[in-house]
């Protein structure tokens, strides 16, 4: 957690620059990190019972009129580690589904590099490095390497290539991915990566981080407008930036850890499994592809993951968190109605799986 601070606070180029560098040797150099298996898999439905035994929800009005929930579990205060606070913090009643402001598991990219993992305490590796947490780190890692290796195969031709990142917080695995393309030699006119995501903040600490990094502090397209560099955006995915529709499209993108919020081609839900009424009306999950397909190069590829229903996310879902399960199978028939067709290159973990789509030009 200090770790990000360091990272997306001012200040510490030093120590930010070595935390990337930390990550990017992780993931392209590094021993290769993988979901936890054996009794630490079947530990989470323990901590799932634990947790909804011990979790109580108090609803409350406040100063604007509106009602919110908020969530108390004395194992976790006592705690005191930050990603309990951000776990339990205040949610509207009427989003309680939405991981407002971030996901909070986020912090666990952190331990993707030896040198943070070193300087964990007890809490760190509990919360951490746990069945979901480790599930994240190993998504991270597959979705950076993928983007890296589908645009490297553009770039060895001699052709450009352009990236986008849809509702991708901060980006980090993007820049990771265009710090080591640039490593690797490629001619920096050659690539255009953007970052989207609908909270500014994420926007603006984008910017900030990249801003600490020699290698690509020249590289900021600060207009937007550029053929090549890398641009940071605040945009909601269904109300493109203006003068969106009037850009090239993107040869790789990647939905990474937004579509199991999306109603459509599930095998379970959150809500079904609690006997609670689906969200009803649009957007849906085949909307948020549709919109993705449409910045979508002929021939381009999709960077997307699944999420499966296990006692690893009904965690989460103690905590108010809704979700929308997807099996492989699920993710291949969504993929199809926005021309989408898997190249048969998947990762699988307990939670999440990994997989690439091209789009068809048929």
């Amino acid at each position: 957690m200090a770790a990000m601070a360091v990272l997306y606070g001012d200040g510490r180029e030093e120590a930010s620059q070595a935390i990337v560098e930390g990550l990017s040797w992780q993931i392209f150099e590094g021993i290769e990190r993988k979901p936890l298996t054996g009794l630490r898999r079947l530990s989470t439905k323990f901590v799932q019972r634990l947790m909804q035994r011990t979790t109580r929800q108090v609803r409350l009005t406040g100063p604007d009129g509106k009602a919110f929930v908020h969530y108390r579990n004395r194992i976790l205060e006592r705690s005191g580690h930050p990603y309990t606070k951000s776990l339990l913090q205040p949610t509207r009643a009427d989003a309680a589904f939405l991981v407002e402001g971030g996901d909070p598991m986020n912090a666990i990219y952190m331990l993707l590099s030896p040198e943070v993992a070193r300087n964990a305490r007890l809490w760190d590796l509990f919360l951490l490095d746990s069945v979901p947490s480790r599930d994240v780190q190993v998504r991270f890692a597959w979705e950076t390497r993928l983007t890296h290796d589908l645009a490297s195969q553009r770039l060895r031709r001699g052709e450009p290539v352009r990236i986008k990142a849809f509702a991708a917080g901060t980006g980090l695995s993007i820049i990771i991915a265009y710090e080591r393309l640039l490593r690797d030699g490629h001619d920096p006119k050659l690539i255009r990566a953007v970052i989207s995501d609908r909270d500014p903040a994420h926007s603006k600490k984008t910017i900030q981080l990249i801003e600490k990094l020699p290698a690509l502090r020249d590289q900021i397209d600060r207009s937007g407008k550029s053929s090549h560099g890398i641009f940071a955006q605040a945009e909601d995915i269904f109300q493109p930036a203006p003068g969106a529709d009037q850009e090239p499209p993107f040869h790789v993108t990647t939905a990474i850890g937004i579509i199991e919020y999306f109603t459509g081609h599930t095998y379970a839900t959150t809500e079904e499994r609690l006997g609670e009424p689906l969200p009803t009306g649009k957007p849906g999950a085949e909307d948020l592809l549709r919109v993705v397909a449409q910045q979508t190069a002929e021939g381009g590829h999709l960077i997307m993951n699944s999420h499966r229903d296990s006692a690893a996310t009904r965690i989460l879902e103690v905590f108010g968190k809704r979700f929308r399960y997807r099996k492989p199978e699920n993710l291949r028939a969504l993929a199809a109605t926005a021309g989408f067709v898997s190249v048969g290159t998947s990762f699988s973990g307990n939670v999440y799986d990994v997989e690439v789509f091209k789009k068809s030009s048929s």
